[in-house]
């Protein structure tokens, strides 16, 4: 009996510690995909940074978006650029299939913590919301303020090939540093946000 009391114990702690990874990483990358596939949200950002949002423009925007769906499309490219965006394919694969995981088992992990764990249920989502929103914060201080050093770091760490280019390349020009420090401050800002909303509707949820 104790044997069967302590894996009892011990599968709870794995639900409750997969429920908080999960939570943790739903709200960095529920985001993403948002950001990465929407062709309008790229046209604004486009517009702020100074290209001329064109049909040509809208065309490539387009083209880049169903070359991250289904791997063709990018024909305009040099092979310079076309192997960077080969690379930002494969991070975006990697940011989805997170994602689906992520939501999955945090919906897993709220069906099951509901039923008799609430009390930790509505704490634990609480606090590491309120968490992620203070590491955010301060990321975002830290990130917008050095933009530069934040996004050449970002390319080290993630983009093992080509991500230097001149400044007339055409993926510079379509998308110049401006339109990837709008995005990063909507990337940053999205997280903020949910993250207050989970900790403001848990916390109320408490109350009750």
């Amino acid at each position: 009996m104790r044997s069967a009391f302590s894996k009892a114990v011990i599968f709870l702690m794995i639900v409750k510690g997969i429920f908080v990874i999960s939570l943790i990483l739903s709200l960095f990358l529920w985001s993403i995909p948002i950001l990465s596939f929407n062709s309008e949200i790229w046209d604004l950002f486009q517009k702020r940074s100074g290209v001329l949002v064109s049909e040509d423009v809208k065309s490539y925007n387009d083209l880049v978006i169903e070359f991250f769906r289904t791997g063709l499309g990018l024909g305009f490219l040099n092979e310079r650029e076309f192997s960077h965006m080969e690379d930002v394919k494969q991070v975006i694969t990697i940011v989805n299939i997170l994602v689906v995981f992520s939501f999955v088992s945090l919906v897993s992990g709220v069906s099951y913590l509901s039923r008799s764990q609430k009390k930790f249920l509505l704490d634990a989502a609480r606090k590491t919301s309120l968490a992620v929103f203070l590491m955010t914060l301060i990321l975002s201080v830290l990130i917008l303020l050095n933009f530069n050093v934040a996004f050449l770091s970002f390319h080290k760490i993630f983009f093992v090939r080509n991500f230097i280019f001149p400044a007339d390349s055409l993926l510079k020009t379509l998308y110049p540093d401006q339109f990837f420090r709008d995005l990063a401050a909507v990337y940053l800002l999205s997280i903020m946000v949910i993250s207050l909303v989970v900790a403001a509707v848990t916390h109320r949820l408490k109350l009750k």
